[in-house]
């Protein structure tokens, strides 16, 4: 298996697999499940990190939550999930500018992962959307490392070079049983 996909399958995939029968745990499963959308959209649709969000990543979104309709609610549902949790650790309910945006709202007793009601808000099932997410990165996992792109690199894990680490560090338990290791995106030293 390649590293980046064991990495994948083991900090994301697989922890969010014991989150879902916790009904407490779906926030924190939207709030680990976006970014990973948010990466593997950007790098669908070629946006770098620094770009706005525009027209193909939207219709990219709409294409994995076909009850995104259009542009206009797909913006809006990212406004009020993605940009309210990841921000504010709650659901938005205007823009950055003070516009009203639509409700959003929770249940695990939805079997859609995401639907719109008739008054414009929004109803997201988080494992059911999370679900979908893991699977459409899965299928199509060279697009989310992104290789040949502008895009952060994955991280990895390496033994940590100063093999004074340890003891350089005032800890309340040893490490001596477990090989030091750093997560990092740069191979350098």
């Amino acid at each position: 298996m390649d590293e980046h996909f064991a990495n994948f399958k083991a900090w994301y995939a697989d922890v969010l697999e014991r989150l879902y029968p916790d009904r407490r745990a779906g926030i924190a499963a939207l709030m680990i499940t976006l970014p990973l959308l948010e990466r593997y959209l950007r790098l669908k649709t070629g946006l770098t990190p620094k770009k706005r969000l525009e027209g193909p990543y939207w219709s990219n979104l709409r294409a994995i939550f076909p009850a995104l309709r259009s542009d206009k609610p797909a913006e809006d549902f990212w406004t009020v999930f993605r940009h309210g949790f990841l921000h504010q650790a709650t659901l938005s309910g205007e823009t950055w500018g003070g516009g009203e945006l639509p409700v959003g709202r929770l249940t695990h007793d939805l079997p859609e992962p995401v639907w719109i009601e008739s008054d414009g808000s929004f109803t997201v099932n988080p494992v059911s959307f999370s679900r979908v997410v893991v699977s459409v990165i899965e299928q199509d996992f060279d697009t989310f490392v992104g290789a040949e792109s502008e895009a952060p690199s994955l991280p990895t894990v390496s033994e940590r070079p100063d093999p004074s680490w340890p003891a350089a560090y005032p800890m309340k338990q040893q490490l001596t049983e477990i090989t030091p290791t750093i997560l990092s995106t740069s191979s350098r030293p």
